[in-house]
């Protein structure tokens, strides 16, 4: 097993570097792909033999993940992990002895349990978080990749029902765990009730309301009546929730409406 890692970061905080050193060091390569625009200062503090790579601009998730394919192709890695910056494991070398000894062809994905919720190993998930997840490279080349112009959100979901549309598994391993934050969300309190706000920003709610959407195009015989309309129903709570009590209310509701109205038109238009 040879592996390559890529990190995406984004106006990444200084625990960054910590989280990175959780893996790094049993990583054969090392790739960061800086997003953020003009790229950020951490970057120079990164350790040895990291590959640094930016365009000066947010390039999104996948277009990243897939330069680091290519990378980790000619290289001659057999499996690639797609990390956050924002994620850290706890005895990461158990995750990789597992994988190492796991010979199944037809696992396409390895996933850690995330913060702790650790079930029996072998479950086969049907939808894998995109942090933690080691992909092995023949299965990332038969299926062509990741698609970039999802840009970010879905893109885990987009990956796991690829997969598993061609034939392949998920398996979530045990003995480890992948410490993850999941965004920047609050709770409010609203007539003796607690409401979970998430402070996403208008393109990533653009992007996500869009990419929902764009998925029952491609995985129609994943995607039932039920969940289709639970989907929307859960767009309009999400409006009231950003009137009643986020910033930027307008842009932000005003992405999510048109990232819908793309979506059922199968339309692939960027965030403007």
């Amino acid at each position: 097993m040879k592996l390559a890692t890529i990190v995406v970061l984004y106006h990444p905080s200084p625990d960054v570097l910590e989280n990175i050193k959780s893996y790094s060091s049993m990583s054969d390569h090392l790739y960061i792909w800086d997003n953020t625009p003009n790229g950020s200062p951490l970057t120079e503090r990164l350790p040895e033999g990291v590959v640094m790579h930016h365009e000066h601009t947010n390039m999104g998730l996948p277009y990243a993940y897939n330069r680091a394919l290519e990378a980790a192709e000619k290289a001659g890695c057999t499996h690639l992990m797609t990390m956050d910056q924002d994620s850290r494991f706890e005895n990461f070398e158990n995750y990789l002895q597992q994988v190492k000894t796991l010979s199944d062809p037809q696992i396409a994905v390895f996933a850690p349990p995330i913060n702790h919720d650790e079930k029996s190993g072998g479950i086969r998930y049907r939808i894998s978080c995109q942090s933690g997840s080691i992909f092995t490279l023949a299965a990332l080349q038969a299926i062509g990749g990741f698609r970039e112009d999802l840009f970010i959100g879905m893109v885990d979901a987009e990956i796991s029902l690829k997969v598993q549309e061609r034939g392949y598994k998920i398996y979530q391993l045990v003995g480890c765990n992948l410490v993850h934050e999941v965004g920047s969300g609050r709770t409010v309190h609203f007539l003796g009730k607690s409401v979970e706000v998430t402070d996403y920003s208008p393109l990533r709610h653009y992007y996500d309301s869009r990419n929902r959407i764009l998925l029952w195009h491609e995985f129609p015989y994943d995607v039932d009546a039920r969940y289709r309309r639970q989907l929307l129903v859960n767009r309009v709570k999400l409006i009231f929730k950003i009137a009643l009590f986020e910033k930027d209310k307008w842009a932000k509701i005003k992405a999510i409406v048109r990232g819908t109205v793309n979506g059922l038109r199968n339309k692939v238009t960027p965030y403007e």
